[in-house]
Parts: structure tokens; C-alpha cells; sequence
């Protein structure tokens, strides 16, 4: 059978090829980096879309680009804030569990015969170990500014040229395999979609839904612990019920069991389950055609095996599994009819 390449067209192929695989070689360790950015344009190129509506291409970009650097840094700088201004209270909480533990019984309180801590002493036995750790701590922050830029410097360019690099994918794919191609691109986007819309539309829920609550409870700190269950909202399965669960603790710890009620009554089924069952199933709607179970196993799977963007790659890469093995069942049919029709014949 004649192939469809010509010898030049073979010889190009081999070339990028080459060259694709030094790239990855070159730029693997910021390539976690890359699918992240490239991961977030596909879900906001709705946005940028619209936005070219008024504005040329490359204004709508920057201006997309733009926002979700304001959003991405406010958030963080206000967590980073809130978390900073009640570190003294959190570890006073911890004390108070551990003392209450103690007179429980529940955990033994040591010598007391112990003599104090030199910690003096500590600190010029460990003198190397903390200069090495704070030259770690600034290497570890200057990656962060380059990975950052490096960031919206590829969303910027994806939200640019995107669309245009998809079509000219899709026009040099057989008219065969169109209908596939299009099921991949309808799943992925409908899992990233889940992973960062219906998550962080989710977290926010829970944060508002938190603000009645905490103040109704009279523990103060409403936004810190506001905050805390948000964050733990975007944690598959466990979500915000380990907070409750640390409250409900230190409520009996104090003896306080109207607050515990209080946590099992209301805090549980409003901050935590509401926005569970009944939030994230309607913002979802019918986006999506994969179980539950098996975004849970690529939010797991994917965060113990690459990090943070194992949080997108592997509930991403479980979806195209799916895909892939719903095509290969329809293809093993169509191929087994194919096979009866001309035995038949």
C-alpha cells in the first residue's frame, strides 16, 4: 500500500519529531507549568472570545490574561493574609485540644522532670541546616516569580493563537476520525471545566454559606475559618467535613456542646453537603459523562504521582482513557458487524 506521505513529508516528520523531543527535553522541568496555562485558556477562551467581539485578538487575550492574574493574586494574597494574621489563634486552638487531650487522659503528658529546651544551643548546632533552608526558601521564590511569568506569559500566547492552532489540527484530520477527534475535544473541555469552574464556584459557595454560620457559632475569626473550609473544599471527598470534624473536637475540648451541635446539626449538612450535592451537581448540568468516582481516583492519583498539576493531568488523562475506551468498543463492534455482514454475503 502506497503511503500517504512523500519521502520529503517523511523526512520533515522525523525532524519535528527531533525536535519536539528536544524541546521536552529542554523545558521538561517547567512543562508541569505549561499544561497548567494551557489547561486554563481552553476553560476562559469562552471569555476572550467575547471580549474579541469589541476588541481586536490580542487585546482580548492580554485582557483575559490580565484578569485572571488579578483574580489568581488577589486570592492568594488575601489567603496568604487571613493565614498569616491567625497563625497565634490556630496554634492556640492546637494547644487547647492537646491540653484538654492530656487531662483526658487520651495522650500521654510526658516527664515533667524534663529540663527546658537550649534553644540556644539548637540554633548554632543547626547553624548550617538554617542557612542552607534560607537559601532554599529564596531559590524556591524566585522559581515561583519565573514560573509565574512563564505562566501568563502561555496563557496570554494560547488565548492568542489557540483556536487557529485547534483548526488548523482539526482540517488535516480524516473525515473519518472527525467524529472522534470531536468527542476528545467535547470531554476534555467538559473536565476542565469541572476541575476549575465547578471547583473554585464551589469553594466560593462554601465560603458564603461558612460566613452565617461561623458567626452564629461565637468563636470569632469568622473569615479565617470562612477561608479555611473554602480551601479544603477544592480537596475531593474529604472537602471542608475534616474542618468541621477539628471544630467539633475543640468544642468538646472546651466543653462547649452547643457548639458541637451546632457543627453536626447545621455546620456539616449547610457548608459541607449543600455545595456538594446540590450546588456542584446543577453547575455541572449534563457536562459530563464520566462517574464521579473516577474524577476522585484522577484528583488522588494525579496529585500523589505529579504534584499540583496532577490536580488537572490526571483527572484530564482518566477522561481520554474513558473516550478512548468507549471508541475501541464502538470500533471492535463496528468491526464484528463488518466481519458478520460479509460471512453472510
Amino acid at each position: 500500500m502506497k503511503s500517504a506521505f512523500a519521502d520529503y513529508d517523511k523526512l520533515a516528520l522525523l525532524i519535528i519529531g527531533v525536535v519536539l523531543f528536544l524541546t521536552l527535553y529542554a523545558f521538561g522541568s517547567i512543562l508541569g507549568v505549561v499544561i497548567l496555562a494551557v489547561s486554563l485558556a481552553v476553560v476562559v477562551m469562552p471569555m476572550k472570545t467575547w471580549f474579541a467581539r469589541f476588541v481586536n485578538e490580542q487585546v482580548a487575550a492580554f485582557a483575559v490574561t490580565f484578569i485572571v492574574g488579578c483574580l489568581a493574586i488577589g486570592a492568594l494574597a488575601f489567603s496568604a493574609a487571613i493565614l498569616y494574621d491567625n497563625a497565634d489563634y490556630l496554634t492556640q486552638i492546637i494547644t487547647q485540644i492537646y491540653t484538654a487531650l492530656i487531662g483526658m487522659q487520651l495522650i500521654p503528658a510526658g516527664d515533667a522532670t524534663t529540663p527546658p529546651i537550649d534553644v540556644a544551643g539548637i540554633i548554632n548546632s543547626h547553624m548550617d541546616t538554617i542557612q542552607s533552608g534560607f537559601f532554599s526558601v529564596l531559590s524556591g521564590f524566585t522559581s515561583a516569580i519565573f514560573n509565574g511569568i512563564i505562566f501568563f506569559l502561555v496563557l496570554f500566547i494560547f488565548l492568542l493563537f489557540g483556536e487557529n492552532i485547534w483548526q488548523n489540527i482539526l482540517a488535516g484530520v480524516p473525515d473519518a476520525m472527525k467524529t472522534f477527534v470531536s468527542h476528545i475535544e467535547e470531554i476534555s473541555s467538559n473536565t476542565l471545566y469541572s476541575i476549575y469552574i465547578v471547583h473554585i464556584s464551589t469553594s466560593l459557595i462554601t465560603f458564603l454559606l461558612a460566613l452565617p454560620f461561623f458567626y452564629v457559632l461565637g468563636y470569632g475569626h469568622i473569615i479565617f475559618w470562612s477561608l479555611i473550609v473554602a480551601l479544603f473544599q477544592l480537596i475531593p471527598i474529604i472537602g471542608p467535613t475534616l474542618i468541621m470534624v477539628f471544630l467539633g473536637i475543640y468544642a468538646i475540648a472546651l466543653g462547649d456542646y452547643r457548639a458541637a451541635a451546632l457543627i453536626a446539626v447545621i455546620g456539616y449538612p449547610v457548608v459541607c453537603a449543600v455545595p456538594d450535592l446540590l450546588f456542584r451537581p446543577i453547575m455541572m448540568g449534563k457536562r459530563t459523562s464520566i462517574h464521579p468516582a473516577i474524577m476522585w481516583v484522577g484528583f488522588f492519583g494525579g496529585l500523589w504521582i505529579m504534584g499540583i498539576v496532577g490536580f488537572v493531568i490526571g483527572p484530564l488523562v482518566l477522561a481520554l482513557l474513558v473516550a478512548c475506551g468507549r471508541e475501541l468498543i464502538r470500533i471492535m463492534k463496528q468491526a464484528k458487524e463488518n466481519g458478520w455482514m460479509e460471512k453472510s454475503a
